[in-house]
């Protein structure tokens, strides 16, 4: 005779039994495979550098490639407020070797300036002999929407004429002239500067200067693309920052870094600003990106695309020229633990989200391998499930693109 288990008994097993499969089901970690490195949109610079090197493409051929619809004219020559990041409601102080500061219309030539927000209308403005410690001496409180501090005579290519901004570590060169002036509620220091010098501290941080040597010389025309591709986009307009500025100085537009740094104590100028990029931007100088219609192209640009660009302003497009062998970015792999997952997304959604079980769900764009990049997705939590698209994974998870399996 066959003895049957009590009901409440029988019950229980049923209940283990589903914990353990969940507990099965749960996974410890996800590997994430994928390609390129950035948003994708517009050139890929690595992408660029193999068109020219692997493929012997021109500058011209490359920008074509990538900003299809577009072509190249010339601007007349013009000037820019950059917005340096992390200077909200900071003072401004200002040094020079020469000793040949001013801000018009109060005193001569003074070795170093120091600039601070009194109040809402007015500047307090010091003069010192040199250096950015001081001692100071009061010249004056300013009522201004702005105080500008530039150097007596053009610098030219003589760093002991540039204005050097004095910062945590030690002071930063700059071409042009820096201003402290009301902005994002309080004051930012700006850097007013030509197009053209600008350009020059931003390609060298955008892309290697040594890509300009790769393929015995071939590179170069990656990075007039590049100088192109930076000068277009400046161009194009950025209102984020108006009215005080016309663009920044990070990745939220455009790396900038000057002409270079010198760290306390050092008597030596790390520079950023190269002969190699300094070519590229003068083979190409006042040159941008226009529409049919003549407006300038916003040319955005990112590391890598995989092998596809992602379509925005501009179509997808293949690019062979991304494999190239020094690519780190072309294919990649990273895992990440169950816990740095819920931590991550945790955080995005602002509140806790339970076990994280798995992705699934993916819809992609259809462009090359897996099935392109992924639009949206499902993430599976024990407290809900959420769909987010592949940006969002990639933001949150900080995975080098949105062209992933896991």
């Amino acid at each position: 005779m066959t003895r049957r288990l009590p009901l409440r008994v029988s019950g229980a097993l049923v209940a283990l039994v589903t914990l353990l499969s969940l507990v099965a089901c749960t996974p410890d970690e996800a590997t994430f495979r994928g390609h390129g490195y950035g948003h994708g949109r517009g050139m890929s610079q690595w992408g660029a550098l193999g068109y020219a090197v692997d493929h012997g493409w021109s500058g011209t051929q490359i920008l074509d490639h990538y900003y299809r619809g577009t072509t190249t004219w010339e601007v007349a020559p013009s000037t820019q407020r950059v917005y340096l990041m992390g200077s909200d409601g900071q003072e401004l102080v200002v040094t020079q070797d020469q000793g040949r500061l001013r801000v018009d219309g109060h005193g001569g030539e003074v070795g170093s300036v120091r600039v601070l927000r009194l109040s809402a209308t007015h500047y307090r403005l010091y003069r010192g002999a040199g250096g950015c410690t001081g001692p100071w001496t009061f010249v004056a409180d300013v009522p201004a929407d702005d105080v500008e501090v530039r150097s007596a005579v053009d610098a030219g290519e003589d760093p002991s004429l540039m204005l050097q901004r004095c910062t945590t570590g030690g002071t930063r060169y700059y071409r042009g002239s820096l201003r402290l002036v009301r902005g994002r509620g309080s004051v930012v220091t700006v850097n007013q500067v030509g197009t053209e010098d600008m350009v020059r501290g931003i390609v060298p941080r955008e892309v290697s200067p040594s890509w300009a040597d790769a393929g015995g010389g071939k590179g170069l025309n990656a990075v007039r693309a590049q100088a192109l591709a930076a000068r277009s986009y400046a161009l194009a307009g950025d209102t984020r920052w108006a009215p005080y500025a016309t663009t920044c100085d990070s990745t939220y537009c455009q790396a900038y870094e000057g002409y270079g740094f010198r760290p306390t104590g050092s008597g030596a100028i790390q520079m950023n600003e190269d002969r190699r990029t300094d070519r590229a931007v003068r083979d190409t100088t006042d040159q941008v990106r226009v529409f049919a219609d003549g407006r300038i192209a916003a040319t955005e640009f990112s590391s890598s695309s995989g092998g596809w660009t992602k379509a925005g302003a501009f179509p997808a497009v293949v690019d062979e020229g991304d494999d190239i062998a020094a690519n780190p970015h072309h294919d990649w792999a990273v895992t990440l633990t169950r816990a740095q997952i819920e931590t991550a997304f945790d955080r995005w959604a602002g509140r806790d989200l339970g076990t994280w079980n798995g992705f699934d769900q993916y819809v992609r764009d259809g462009r090359g391998d897996m099935g392109g990049r992924v639009v949206r997705m499902t993430v599976r939590f024990s407290g809900g499930d959420i769909t987010v698209s592949g940006d969002q994974v990639r933001s949150i998870l900080g995975l080098r693109s949105d062209w992933f399996t896991a």
